[in-house]
């Protein structure tokens, strides 16, 4: 893509995402920026009706002008907290951009781990690429003010270029309006000119100096991240790190200081050229206007209105070219963040509603099956072909990267097998509308995740929930009671981030409410992904006691490195380097040659 289409790309859809704000805001800068020209004009017809002695109009005049003048300020006062907050709903959808991008793309590709690095760079970019899109507002909301002083100084300087020639003597046949015109079109072509090699320069050193700050930034992130997080706090303390965090974070502050110092300096040279161009035409249009004036060309009144005009585009016009070079100065930028925005969402290809079968009978059958990840041709699993039984319950184990948690992603269509097929209740997954097979199953896996919002509603997962089923859940994983003593019992948030009387729970409590927000969700089929990793032995013996009584008659998959849980399991699936290698029971399996059994005889000793 190149660089003329990357920028209005990016325009546009700057200003589709905050369409609102700029139509308020536009109307807000309507209304400040036209009050000075506004009291321009009734400024000059002020002074011309005190010099025609025509005083009965003045307080006509001065009671107009008062008029508009409130006008104008109500409509900027009323406008002004509608802009801010739009402005705040704008950038908070603006910085979520490449998060919610992360929600709808190829769940294969939001996984790797080029794409979360791409993510982390892309959100750096927002908040410090002169090309970003926070940034290219920021340089919109500049222009478009300064812009509305162009148009309006354009329309008052009219009356410069429309002077009866025959109040000038002959010999001053050069200062015809047009003549005048040509030369002050061809001075504003130079002074653009040079306004434009200047502002080039000045955002090629600002954008070395933002590449040699990259680092820097990318360290305060870090550093900061780990100062928020409480767990760090440990290691911080018993390794003696606060006196070196402390001195990072002044020898950075004293480099960025130095920079943006060597910046400004190199910025003051470069903008002097194009600075004292735009003041010399300045003066010469002064005398231009002074000169009619002594002549009789224009009357007295019309220097005010004039110069004024004049000062304002002179103003404004260095500072469009500035801000829309500073703007396109990091295309580069730009192109990596829509290249990361144009990765492919996820294909909702199917249309099929799953059938409601309150006998939960949903039978899935994988038929040749192999997964590679994307850009990769190694193969992860490797042509699987197995049937599963309603109601069974499954252990799957194996070394890890054997491919285990792998096979469950591809079951669940968060990823698409790259050849075979996998069929529910005989038609192929991907006929069904995705969200109604996701439905489908409820899963824990191992990096699940929980929010700061209450315990009732990390449970449900939704803002109302049936407190009854709540806690019916959370006395099967054995946290019934736990909660019930809290003050607030279900509305007791998890953590402190919202609410100061929130609740820290440990490894193992946070295991079990995802193990009990799985239930809630009632699904036919149960998928646990090393959930007792962080229980102690006698609360995960409990648990695979219980197994059972908390699937009740649903099909389940259990994946675990400790071969214990498959003791309580119908069948046991054994990969090995992406494959199906044994399936059969615990006995059947510790009986015969195989994996399983060189599995089971290393951990043997622990459950003796």
């Amino acid at each position: 893509m190149d660089t003329y289409r990357i920028f209005k790309r990016a325009i546009v859809d700057v200003f589709k995402l905050g369409k609102r704000y700029y139509v308020l805001f536009i109307l807000q800068s309507l209304a400040s920026t036209s009050a000075p020209f506004i009291g321009f004009i009734f400024i000059t017809r002020i002074i011309a009706t005190l010099n025609t002695n025509n005083m009965s109009l003045l307080p006509e005049l001065i009671a107009q002008y008062l008029i508009i003048l409130l006008i104008l300020q109500i409509i900027g006062g009323f406008l002004e907290p509608l802009v801010n907050d739009e402005k705040s709903l704008f950038l908070r959808k603006m910085f979520a951009l490449p998060n919610k991008k992360m929600l709808t793309m190829r769940y294969q590709q939001a996984e790797s781990s080029e794409v979360r690095e791409q993510l982390d760079i892309i959100n750096r970019y927002m908040q410090n690429s002169q090309s970003s899109l926070p940034l290219i507002d920021v340089r919109m909301t500049a222009i478009i003010p300064d812009l509305i002083a162009i148009i309006w100084g354009t329309v008052l300087l009219l009356p410069l270029f429309s002077v009866d020639m025959s109040l000038i003597p002959d010999q001053f046949w050069w200062m015809h309006p047009l003549i005048i015109l040509t030369i002050f079109i061809a001075l504003i072509g130079l002074s653009v000119l040079v306004q434009l090699k200047t502002s080039k320069k000045s955002a090629e050193s600002f954008q070395q100096m933002m590449s040699k700050l990259k680092r820097f930034n990318a360290m305060f992130l870090y550093e900061h991240a780990l100062l928020e997080d409480v767990q760090s706090g440990k290691e911080i303390r018993l390794y003696n790190l606060t006196t070196k965090m402390v001195k990072n974070v002044e020898s950075e502050e004293n480099y960025i200081r130095g920079l943006l110092s060597d910046n400004y300096r190199r910025f003051r040279k470069m903008i002097l050229p194009a600075s004292g161009l735009f003041q010399i035409m300045n003066y010469l249009i002064y005398g231009y206007i002074g000169v009619l004036v002594l002549m009789g060309a224009l009357p007295v009144a019309m220097i005010i209105l004039l110069s004024n005009a004049l000062s304002q585009m002179i103003t404004a016009l260095p500072s469009i070219i500035q801000q829309a070079m500073m703007m396109v100065s990091s295309p580069n930028e730009l192109k990596d963040f829509y290249a990361f925005m144009d990765l492919p969402d996820e294909e909702v290809v199917g249309s099929l509603p799953v059938e409601k079968r309150l006998d939960n009978r949903y039978r899935f059958n994988v038929q040749n099956m192999s997964f590679a990840y994307p850009g990769s041709d190694e193969q992860v699993l490797k042509n699987i072909s197995e049937t599963f039984e309603v109601g069974k319950k499954y252990a799957i184990v194996g070394e890890n990267g054997s491919g285990k948690t792998t096979f469950i992603k591809v079951l669940t269509r968060l990823y698409d097998p790259t050849e075979g097929s996998i069929k529910m209740n005989k038609i192929d997954a991907r006929k069904y509308d995705l969200r109604e097979y996701f439905n489908l199953f409820g899963v824990v896996f191992q990096d699940y995740h929980l929010v700061g919002f209450s315990l009732g509603q990390n449970v449900s997962v939704q803002p109302m929930f049936d407190k009854e089923i709540v806690l019916n859940n959370l006395d099967k994983v054995g946290l019934g009671n736990f909660v019930r003593k809290l003050p607030d019992h279900l509305d007791t948030h998890l953590g402190t981030e919202f609410d100061d009387s929130g609740v820290n729970v440990s490894g193992g409590q946070e295991q079990k409410l995802a193990i009990a927000r799985s239930l809630y969700k009632d699904s036919p089929v149960m998928i646990l992904d090393e959930p007792t990793a962080a229980l102690d032995p006698l609360t995960e013996f409990e648990i695979y006691q219980n197994f059972d009584n908390l699937v009740k008659d649903k099909t389940a998959f259990y994946i675990s490195h400790r071969l214990s849980s498959s003791k309580f399991c119908d069948e046991i699936l054994v990969f090995d380097k992406g494959e199906i290698v044994q399936r059969g029971t615990h006995k059947e399996l510790v009986d015969q040659e195989g994996k399983y059994r060189e599995l089971w005889n290393a951990q043997a000793q622990y459950y003796q």
